[in-house]
């Protein structure tokens, strides 16, 4: 296997008053917000604004508006068999849109109309796997891997999508949610962070696995 791997560790988050002004935004990742001037920023978002800074192990992120963000070098591939696996700390609050990964994003620049795949988790715990062209490919759904948000302290969700070679299996903290047959998705594309609007989140990992070794049919 060949793993390529952003950061690699589990942590318990603590923002620490006053080293956010120190934080930056990572200047070699890319974003498409869901509407406005696609203006990401280093302090507090306002009106139509997204925070996104890399604070190790991982990045920060404060949505007034939802959207994407990807590191452009790296991609998924339907040719490919792969895993794409992220952890992200929820903190308290009372927004229910979305957060996850997804994967095949291609036209991603404000000038063009987004298409992506993007598997996804919300405060009262519930998931799906949305398109954002077309319909869900699983409407939002209780599962064994979630629960609802407590109220209090960050709450950790590890998102992998695993692309063998005839079916997608997604999973939730190490529970399989669904799978599909490769055929009803395309996934050549950008992958990455998956934010609504009104979310505040840690991010400690964002790892792409590319499998070598022969595997069954």
């Amino acid at each position: 296997m060949i793993r390529q791997s952003a950061i690699g560790l589990t942590m318990t988050v603590a923002v620490v008053a006053g080293a956010a002004a120190q934080l930056k935004t990572p200047a070699d990742w890319k974003w498409r917000l869901d509407c406005c001037d696609n203006k990401v920023v280093e302090s507090e978002p306002r009106a139509n604004e997204f925070h996104f800074v890399a604070m190790p192990p991982g990045w920060h992120m404060t949505s007034a508006v939802g959207g994407v963000l990807f590191h452009p070098d790296f991609m998924t591939k339907n040719t490919q068999q792969f895993v794409v696996e992220a952890e992200i700390f929820l903190f308290p609050g009372e927004s229910q849109e979305e957060f996850g990964v997804f994967v095949g994003g291609k036209n991603l620049t404000p000038e063009e109309t987004p298409a992506y795949l993007s598997f996804v988790a919300r405060r009262d715990g519930r998931a799906a796997i949305l398109r954002q062209q077309g319909p869900p490919l699983l409407a939002w759904t209780t599962t064994d891997g979630l629960a609802p948000h407590p109220g209090k302290d960050s709450v950790k969700t590890t998102f992998r999508i695993e692309a063998l070679k005839s079916e997608v299996v997604f999973s939730a903290n190490g529970k399989e949610v669904t799978r599909v047959t490769r055929d009803r998705v395309n996934l050549d594309g950008h992958f990455g962070f998956r934010v609504g609007k009104g979310m505040n989140l840690h991010a400690s990992r964002l790892d792409i696995t590319h499998r070598l070794a022969p595997t069954p049919k």
